[in-house]
């Protein structure tokens, strides 16, 4: 419940029931077991309409939150690192799971030299769908009166995956791909990079990939062939997941956590209470009635007279 609510159930004020919080908070986080995380995450949030960022580093194992830091730099990344972690917990960690941001991957580098570096899924993707979505609008601009009846109003249904467009809104696609065939062509080289991430070893990736790049030979799309290049040179973080199958999910459940709890307090200047809450709630996560019962179970006040 809300701060103010439960000022209100046990008859205190709200800084009082605010500092209860956050000496309880801060007791439970000092007394937990310390674990050695095997994988981790690094990856960014907006914190506010500017741009401005957090960045965030979790344990992709237990999708808990570990530090959080201001801006997206190098030494944020490797002060949270050195901070948050031990020498041993440090150690022990095989893999980091992140962008291709270089700042990142050179904080990586220099703080954890023994741990490869995966690169998300869900950002390599990211890249395919700028890369398409660059093709949709050259076709658009310098294609006829029949591509702009047609392809007026679907860059988002464009960048849809082709399995989870249903219905009508299938039948507006093909009709889109019938008007134009390098945009088929570039929807489906998108589609297939789905792929890369199905295979067990190195070097299937890696034909996989070659085989990908050769197959734009002929098909006139430089858009398609500069995310090629890209991919190639970031093809070692890519084909890491081979050895190293992190969980590319958590990292971006753990986003949608923190951006949960800065929404329900409408915004929150201590960013020691944000990172306690955000430790609490990626450490107590509410999946189940018995998580349900064991979160609003009756806990001791602590005083902070």
């Amino acid at each position: 419940m809300p701060t103010s609510h439960a000022a209100v159930r046990h008859c205190v004020s709200w800084s009082k029931a605010r500092r209860a919080e956050k000496a309880f908070l801060a007791e439970w986080d000092r007394s937990r077991p310390r674990r050695r995380p095997r994988y981790l995450g690094a990856d960014e949030i907006h914190r506010g309409k500017a741009q401005k960022f957090y960045t965030v580093l979790s344990d992709l194992v237990h999708a808990e939150v570990i530090g959080l830091a201001k801006d997206r730099t190098e030494e944020s990344l490797a002060g949270l690192l050195n901070t948050s972690l031990d020498a041993r917990q440090r150690a022990a960690v095989n893999a980091a799971c992140t962008d291709m941001h270089r700042p990142y991957l050179n904080a990586v580098g220099r703080v954890l030299p023994n741990a490869e570096v995966v690169f998300d899924k869900f950002h390599v993707l990211q890249h395919a769908s700028a890369a398409l979505d660059e093709v949709r609008r050259q076709e658009f601009f310098r294609a006829g009166t029949v591509m702009r009846e047609h392809g007026r109003g679907k860059r988002w249904l464009l960048l849809r995956r082709w399995k989870t467009v249903r219905g009508s809104k299938r039948q507006e696609l093909q009709t889109l791909f019938a008007a134009n065939r390098r945009l088929f062509k570039a929807d489906v080289l998108r589609e297939q990079l789905d792929r890369l991430w199905t295979y067990k070893t190195r070097p299937g990736v890696l034909d996989f990939l070659l085989g990908w790049i050769r197959a734009l030979r002929w098909q006139r799309l430089p858009e398609m062939e500069r995310l090629g290049d890209f991919l190639f040179k970031h093809v070692e973080g890519i084909a890491a997941y081979c050895d190293h199958p992190v969980r590319f999910g958590v990292v971006e459940s753990i986003n949608t956590t923190i951006k949960a709890v800065l929404r329900r307090a409408r915004g929150m200047r201590d960013e020691h209470m944000l990172l306690l809450k955000l430790k609490w709630a990626t450490a107590h996560p509410i999946r189940s009635s018995r998580d349900l019962a064991r979160f609003i179970s009756v806990q001791p006040l602590y005083s902070n007279r």
